[in-house]
């Protein structure tokens, strides 16, 4: 009789696990890391980089902030042209990124493209753990592309603050201190 009830017993478990394994949806999406950006891939850009930081990043800290940083324009320049909040966001913080899906009405490509052609970023303040950088990008030259094939080139000063999460530096607040229009054709 105590067998009996124990096999029943032990029959039962084996079916719940199988079922609750049943249940588990297996996704065939790749991790981050083993992703192929085509967004930063198809990416060129110009950029200096100066530390004035009192705390200095390694020269391995430095050329992954760089590549990084392009990165994450190719990012920005996709998500102004078409409002696409997921391509990117493993280069946003989970706060930029929810300030980002709060005003998210969809992917809406629009006519204007922009590149980034120019940056010479000024780091002010890199931590001491080097997992939290502040910097002003000072000479960052913008090209705005427009429908009718006309062209607006800017150079702006922006103050941005980047945290190193995962795998990479990812961006946390950004602001434009100021832009000026250079050419109009």
């Amino acid at each position: 009789m105590l067998r009996i009830l124990f096999l029943s017993l032990m029959i039962l478990l084996a079916g719940y696990v199988f079922l609750q394994s049943r249940l588990n949806q297996r996704s065939d999406e790749k991790p981050v890391f083993l992703r192929t950006d085509a967004i930063a891939l198809a990416h060129q850009t110009s950029m200096a980089v100066c530390v004035e930081s009192p705390e200095k990043p390694t020269a391995e800290q430095l050329a992954a902030l760089t590549v990084d940083y392009a990165n994450l324009w190719a990012h920005l320049n996709h998500l102004y042209s078409t409002n696409d909040v997921e391509a990117g966001k493993e280069y946003y913080t989970e706060a930029w990124f929810n300030q980002l899906c709060s005003h998210y009405a969809g992917v809406q490509p629009t006519a204007i493209s922009r590149r980034d052609d120019r940056h010479e970023l000024h780091l002010q303040n890199w931590s001491t753990d080097g997992l939290v950088c502040t910097a002003l990008d000072s000479n960052v030259v913008l090209t705005y592309q427009y429908p009718d094939q006309s062209a607006k080139t800017t150079r702006a000063t922006i103050a941005i603050a980047l945290l190193f999460q995962g795998d990479h530096w990812r961006i946390d607040a950004l602001r434009i201190l100021n832009e000026s229009t250079i050419t109009d054709h």
